[in-house]
């Protein structure tokens, strides 16, 4: 999400009085009171980021202007790769902060989140299941993955990252209806659903519905990173026997 920092009335109009303390018979309403930016909120670890800035004159409008961008935090959560069009590298996962500068007068500070970057995602378990149609329920063990960042002291576990399971073949193709549930009490027909990682861990679950059954299913989980990149391992897919 992107969002413009306000560059609030009243920086405006402090500059207008300042002008008109100055001796000026009115405010000189032509020059630069406020710089507007805008960046995401958050970008994950070596991504890079391009903020945007804009210059405004006393009426509000935007006017040309030299800006400079610059980080304001000791640790190197952000690198500014270019101070003249603001590109950003988020060196390690952290709060952040940017502004921009244009002469004298600042912007608002920019808070940037970085999140840790998700590298591999893999199925911790057995990536093979069997559904037994006499059994009391036609349901699967969980079909789950993990995702995790690999740092210099061991692998992170990832929270609150979205995994899409697809069922993607059936075979025979076309036999019955096979759906996918994160709850064993759901029988709503369900081919994609994302799932958010809870220590790394997402899993969904197959579920055959009433009709003649398939031989097998295939489901696969997907996982991107913010820039829409696939991580590592991705997609991870599933295979289900169903047997009588």
């Amino acid at each position: 999400m992107t969002r413009w920092a306000p560059r609030g009335a009243g920086a405006v109009a402090l500059a207008l009085a300042v002008a008109a303390a100055c001796g000026k018979l009115g405010p000189d309403f032509n020059q630069l009171v406020a710089i507007e930016v805008a960046a995401p909120d958050s970008v994950e670890e070596l991504d890079t980021l391009r903020p945007q800035a804009r210059a405004l004159d006393g009426r509000g409008h935007a006017v040309s202007a030299d800006i400079v961008w610059a980080t304001v935090d000791v640790a190197a959560v952000l690198e500014v790769v270019d101070s003249t069009t603001g590109v950003t590298a988020a060196a390690q996962p952290g709060t952040g902060h940017l502004q921009a500068r244009a002469g004298a007068l600042r912007s608002n500070l920019l808070t940037i989140r970085v999140r840790a970057a998700a590298d591999t995602v893999f199925p911790p378990g057995l990536a093979r299941d069997t559904v037994i149609l006499s059994a009391p329920d036609s349901l699967s063990d969980s079909l789950g993955v993990l995702l995790q960042d690999t740092t210099a002291t061991g692998a992170v576990n990832l929270t609150g990252r979205p995994i899409v399971f697809a069922l993607t073949a059936t075979y025979p193709s076309g036999a019955g209806r096979v759906t996918l549930v994160t709850s064993d009490a759901a029988y709503a027909l369900v081919t994609t659903d994302t799932v958010v990682t809870s220590a790394g861990l997402a899993a969904v679950k197959v579920r055959i519905l009433p009709g003649t059954p398939p031989d097998s299913v295939v489901v696969q989980a997907a996982a991107t990173r913010a820039v829409g990149t696939p991580v590592r391992g991705s997609p991870v897919s599933f295979v289900v026997v169903v047997q009588p």
